[in-house]
């Protein structure tokens, strides 16, 4: 994305890459952009209009059963629009525009999809409550301090459209992710199994976490309070 750039329509490939057409602009007197008449072509690998554009719904106005509204496609809980075995997602339905909730969306739809072509309808996993912070035992975890991103310096930033905040590479990416605290989601850490006294915890291999034998299990609680994340919830037994 080009900032205070007027994209031309002419977009030439050559080489392998695009070259892309735009036109400088200045800001007037009230601060809203105008033409300048200047023309500059900058070499990009892809382009990819960021212009907030509406869905070109066309193709869709002879499928029978789809309801469009405000230049949207109505959807069910399933993703499914009214014509059956089609569905859709992302901008094209009622939603916030952004790229993770197309994302989701086109996760979720998969799912929905899966369960459509097997004659049954996706029901998703309940959820776990939310781990507040005092369910949490934080001096289980060490202190990791905020990875911080390389910046553009000032100067670079008036004289190019350069990304001013850089990205992350590999090694910064991973150790940023360890600083999650996981709440209320088990990373198998051990600590239930290890101070179980009555040995009720059992382990299922990586990836699997833990089963509770209620056969040895005496309710005493140790496990849940000890667990650094919060992912374990007692509950009263019922006769």
């Amino acid at each position: 994305m080009l900032p205070c750039a007027n994209l031309d329509s002419r977009i030439i490939k050559a080489s392998g890459a695009h070259n892309v057409l735009v036109e400088k602009m200045q800001l007037d007197a009230s601060g809203f952009p105008q033409p300048t008449g200047e023309f500059e072509s900058i070499a990009a690998d892809c382009v990819i209009l960021a212009l907030g554009q509406d869905v070109d719904l066309a193709f869709l106005d002879h499928v029978e059963g789809i309801e469009v509204n405000d230049g949207v496609v109505q959807v069910s809980s399933q993703m499914m629009t009214g014509h059956p075995g089609v569905f859709a997602g992302g901008d094209m339905v009622p939603a916030e525009r952004t790229i993770t909730t197309a994302v989701g969306h086109g996760k979720k739809a998969a799912r929905c999809v899966d369960a459509f072509l097997r004659g049954i309808c996706y029901t998703p996993a309940p959820k776990h409550p939310l781990a507040t912070f005092n369910k949490l035992n934080t001096w289980y975890y060490t202190d990791a301090p905020q990875t911080v991103q390389p910046t553009l310096d000032a100067i670079r930033r008036h004289s190019s459209f350069s990304e001013v905040v850089k990205g992350l590479d590999r090694d910064n990416a991973v150790f940023e992710a360890r600083r999650c605290l996981s709440c209320g989601n088990c990373f198998e850490c051990d600590n239930c199994y290890g101070v179980c006294p009555d040995n009720a915890v059992v382990k299922l291999g990586p990836g699997n976490r833990f089963r509770i034998n209620y056969d040895y299990c005496k309710g005493c609680g140790i496990c849940a309070t000890e667990c650094p994340c919060g992912a374990i919830e007692m509950v009263p037994e019922v006769n």
